[in-house]
């Protein structure tokens, strides 16, 4: 099983449509990880509550370093302190998956090697799988707009809703 990392973008919008669960069920992991930094994130919100509540979910008391080279890396410097977090302890990790939203993020986490999965791609992979049928996908689309202001491309909802 792939150690999950969330950061703070993906796992907000599923907070806030209280579906974490999903998550859970499609990786069949019994625990997964939020970086310091992007639980400091997540606390300057209304989502701090619910976060706490998920077991499942744990947030390590430390932050591993990143490393010299990421230090000196133009692009990660740009990025935020919770996707570097998220990168630093991908990096740790013999095998990890990050749900992150954030093009740019996610771009740069792919060229350290960094399997990433962001909100269109884990929905089409719980289609894919069966997890979800189109019309519960639907659903999810209609809370993620409703609820984080959360839009798909159309040629993305046209695939997923097939």
């Amino acid at each position: 099983m792939p150690t999950l990392i969330f950061d703070a973008d993906f796992l907000s919008s599923f907070l806030k449509i209280e579906r974490c669960s999903l998550v859970q069920a499609f990786f069949q992991v019994e625990q997964a990880f939020v970086p310091p930094a992007v639980y400091q994130e997540l606390a300057q919100t209304d989502l701090l509550r619910p976060l706490l509540a998920i077991p499942w979910i744990h947030i390590p008391s430390t932050e591993p370093p990143p490393d010299e080279n990421l230090l000196q890396d133009a692009v990660f410097q740009t990025l935020g302190a919770g996707e570097r977090a998220c990168m630093t302890l991908a990096l740790t990790q013999t095998e990890s998956v990050v749900l992150m939203s954030d093009n740019k993020a996610r771009r740069f986490a792919q060229s350290l090697g960094i399997t990433v999965v962001n909100i269109p791609a884990f929905l089409l992979a719980c289609k894919t799988s069966g997890l979800l049928t189109p019309r519960e996908i639907a659903i999810i689309i209609q809370k993620l707009k409703d609820k984080d202001f959360y839009e798909f491309q159309a040629a993305v909802r046209a695939e997923l809703l097939k």
